[in-house]
């Protein structure tokens, strides 16, 4: 920043706690930070606003712990390339790059969504369908652009489904082929050129091309949660406000019921919805019912049998 970007952060920092009537927090000054920074990356990229914090996570903690490595790498940056000399040593790739798989629901956009929040950067998920083109040169104008605009905001850029752009080189046999080489080259140019945070996620990480995968910085798995895992996310996506029959069981939904973490959040929600529709409390029927409802979606087979001693709630 130049001296009158951080005197108007500052001023818009101290307008808004005045009219708030609460202390600075340092978020307030980020905020009024970001605002100072001119872009237009919302044109071909939709921004996320980061509403989940470590706590919300539920991840086996060696993969929790490579998040919180990945943050470090950005948070100190400053100390390594800077005071410590390695910015001689490195003329490119010190970005942060990383690959995010596992099954669908596994929690891939809430871990980003944790590091926006952690280290106070904007979150922007790719748009494909604006990217992506069917006419030669094209789809590397596209990413040329969306790479401009990142650099300038120094915002975390989310690419989700990475496959369709990050899939496997083919070997060339026609100028589709040629031409679908030469965007994945473009691109892992740019993701080496940008010093800033740059997350691919992918269902089907045996899909990413593996000259993509050496050059990510980290490649962390978002696996199917545990039973373990299962009950915590059944407890936290419970507001303590919302009103629970005795007959709630978590213990029982979480051994029983092989849900990701996003199949529990809209089991929860829309048995929330049903009971407050019947001016009623939650209890175990509204969330069984939910959860055979999350079944059907995804094409599980739920047997009635499996419910035991809660059978006739499904009757």
């Amino acid at each position: 920043f130049h001296p009158g970007q951080i005197m108007s952060a500052a001023a818009e920092t101290s307008r808004s706690v005045q009219w708030t009537g609460k202390r600075a927090e340092e978020e307030d000054l980020y905020r009024a930070c970001r605002h100072q920074v001119s872009h237009r990356l919302g044109e071909r990229a939709m921004q996320i606003e980061p509403a989940y914090g470590w706590d919300d996570l539920i991840l086996p903690p060696d993969r929790k712990q490579m998040l919180r490595n990945a943050c470090d790498q950005i948070e100190y940056s400053h100390q390594v390339y800077g005071k410590w000399g390695f910015a001689s040593k490195m003329v490119y790739g010190k970005g942060v790059s990383m690959l995010f798989y596992g099954p669908p629901g596994t929690g891939k956009t809430m871990g980003a969504q944790v590091l926006a929040r952690e280290l106070h950067l904007e979150l922007y998920k790719a748009d494909l369908s604006s990217v992506m083109s069917k006419y030669i040169g094209e789809t590397e104008k596209n990413l040329g652009e969306i790479f401009e605009e990142v650099k300038k905001s120094q915002s975390i850029l989310f690419f989700d489904e990475a496959d369709a752009l990050f899939g496997k080189r083919t070997e060339v046999k026609d100028s589709h082929d040629k031409y679908s080489n030469m965007e994945a080259a473009f691109l892992l140019q740019e993701m080496e050129r940008y010093n800033g945070v740059v997350i691919l996620a992918t269902n089907f990480v045996e899909n990413i091309d593996e000259a993509f995968k050496r050059r990510m910085k980290f490649i962390i798995e978002f696996p199917f949660p545990s039973a373990k895992e299962r009950r915590e996310i059944w407890q936290k996506a419970i507001p303590d406000e919302m009103p629970l029959d005795y007959d709630v069981d978590l213990d029982f939904l979480a051994e029983k019921f092989e849900l990701t973490g996003s199949g529990i959040k809209n089991a929860v929600y829309s048995t929330a919805f049903l009971a407050a529709s019947n001016e009623k409390s939650v209890g175990m029927k509204e969330l069984l019912l939910a959860v055979k409802r999350e079944y059907e979606k995804t094409g599980k087979m739920f047997s009635d049998t499996e419910v035991g001693i809660y059978a006739e709630y499904l009757h």
